[in-house]
């Protein structure tokens, strides 16, 4: 290992760039995780920063290099399924396990098993369980076949940037900070290996990937979604990636999604048009010739083998906001869609929704929004007030006449009305016409601000139970369940 000093007497690695395809390169890289030293390699999905799984101590490095939180467990990366021993705790592949082995080994899907005793806590992140998966890239098995150790590999990147699909993005970021990169080209898959939890009564996905949902449920048949599940009691994720922001460009990133795809496409010209950023557009290539035009707009290609690629160029082409056409959440489309949601944080624009608004969004409005939920109409709902206070909660009587009626609005919080809400949604449905009439200010001409009690055949506003006793509460939610389940069941009237 090389290293230097910077003037802060900080120690500086001289990071070595090997080919991966290189014999004598694989051996000293070996030698490098046998030393407790750190190798980014490269496997079919990202490339991987990777240490000897078995030494605390090796690990370590890889949390200080990243700048990764202690608590998010790493990926153990083996050759062969003898390499298990020693890692796992259960002595024999489980019946579930053997098919999925046998089917998607070596490949882009990982395993969470019991884990055995050996493995430092600091793998697991401090868990019971471990994650395993045998990658299918030539490079990485010889790499661990010749380390003559189990690896333990996050992606090779800065914690909370885009993942490394080639050489160079590990360079950029882990440059001086690691001991060695092996070039292996470009990623063929491009995206983090699917997640699945085989600790748990029903196999659950954690992280979709290129092995999707639809494969490992034609494998195992039954399998549970648990995206959003993955914090235990102690607030650890069971698997990377579940906890902490991920994949974020410099650039901001907003997510347009719809079920018809003029709608997003109107939507983000509008956007554009109105906005002073240097914009870029980042879609499917069926709706790339959709784009540019009168914008000159920069436009990319979004598909998985490829999509850290594009997050890292719109940082090296100076993109100050990017705008994606959200691609249907099907197969490897959950993956994508997973990984632009984490990039895109909360800015998720779901063009099949319905607002509802009212006047200080604590009452009607959010309980319209909990309402409008329970039906599963696979249309989202939101709320807002044309006065509201930012951040109100809902009202206790609220909140209890949801209760009685097996709804709730968990981490609620008040905001005022806008432009934008209008723009983002399919239909607004407002509690009386003196809300109407103060969206269509906002925004005029619209064609989908309406009155909830008329768009539902009825004439009469619906009155404000502010101030009054628990039962007024009640009589309004109810009248806004009988108005919602009119308009749900009436499709004609839906124009989302």
């Amino acid at each position: 290992m090389q290293v230097g000093r910077n003037t802060r007497n900080v120690v500086v690695l001289m990071t070595k760039l090997r080919c991966a395809s290189n014999k004598s390169a694989i051996a000293e890289a070996a030698e490098t995780i046998k030393g407790g030293g750190l190798v980014a390699f490269p496997t079919e999905t990202v490339y991987g920063l990777g240490a000897n799984a078995l030494c605390d101590k090796a690990v370590r490095k890889i949390f200080e290099a990243k700048g990764r939180p202690a608590d998010n467990p790493l990926i153990v990366h083996i050759a062969d399924v003898d390499m298990l021993e020693g890692v796992v705790a259960e002595p024999k592949l489980s019946e579930n396990a053997a098919k999925l082995v046998e089917k998607f080994w070596p490949g882009a899907l990982t395993l969470i098993f019991r884990k055995a005793s050996g493995v430092p806590d600091i793998v697991s992140g401090g868990l019971s369980t471990i994650a395993v998966r045998m990658p299918d890239n030539q490079a990485a098995l010889e790499l661990i076949r010749a380390a003559d150790a189990p690896i333990a590999a996050p992606s090779a990147n800065v914690s909370g940037r885009p993942s490394p699909i080639r050489a160079e993005h590990v360079m950029s970021d882990l440059g001086g900070k690691i001991d060695m990169v092996l070039d292996g080209g470009l990623a063929k898959v491009g995206i983090e290996s699917t997640i699945l939890d085989l600790s748990t009564q029903t196999p659950t996905l954690l992280r979709p990937g290129a092995v999707t949902l639809e494969m490992l449920e034609d494998v195992l048949g039954t399998v549970a979604v648990g995206y959003d599940l993955a914090i235990d009691t102690a607030g650890s994720p069971k698997a990377p990636g579940m906890k902490y922001t991920h994949y974020k460009p410099n650039a901001k990133i907003t997510l347009v999604k719809a079920k018809r795809d003029a709608r997003v496409e109107r939507f983000i010209y509008n956007r554009i048009a109105e906005s002073g950023e240097k914009c870029a557009v980042i879609a499917e290539k069926a709706h790339l010739d959709k784009y540019g035009g009168k914008f000159a707009l920069k436009s990319y290609e979004l598909c998985p083998e490829n999509l850290f690629g594009v997050l890292r160029q719109l940082d090296d082409d100076e993109i100050t906001h990017a705008f994606v056409h959200a691609p249907e959440e099907t197969g490897v489309g959950r993956a994508i869609m997973n990984r632009l949601k984490k990039a895109a944080g909360d800015d998720i624009i779901d063009l099949d929704a319905v607002l509802f608004v009212c006047t200080g969004n604590t009452c009607r409005s959010p309980m319209a929004e909990a309402i409008w939920r329970k039906y599963d109409t696979g249309c989202q709902s939101f709320s807002r007030g044309i006065t509201a206070f930012e951040g109100d909660m809902l009202s206790i009587n609220s909140k209890e006449a949801l209760h009685k009626m097996g709804l709730e609005l968990p981490d609620f919080a008040s905001k005022r009305l806008t432009k934008d809400d209008i723009e983002s949604a399919s239909i607004v449905l407002c509690m009386t016409r003196a809300h109407v009439q103060h969206a269509e200010r906002l925004y005029p001409n619209s064609g989908k601000i309406y009155q909830l009690s008329h768009y539902a055949g009825e004439n009469a506003d619906i009155i404000d139970p502010f101030g009054g006793t628990l039962d007024e509460y009640e009589v309004c939610a109810k009248h806004l369940d009988m108005l919602i389940e009119k308009i749900v069941e009436d499709r004609s009237k839906r124009k989302i």
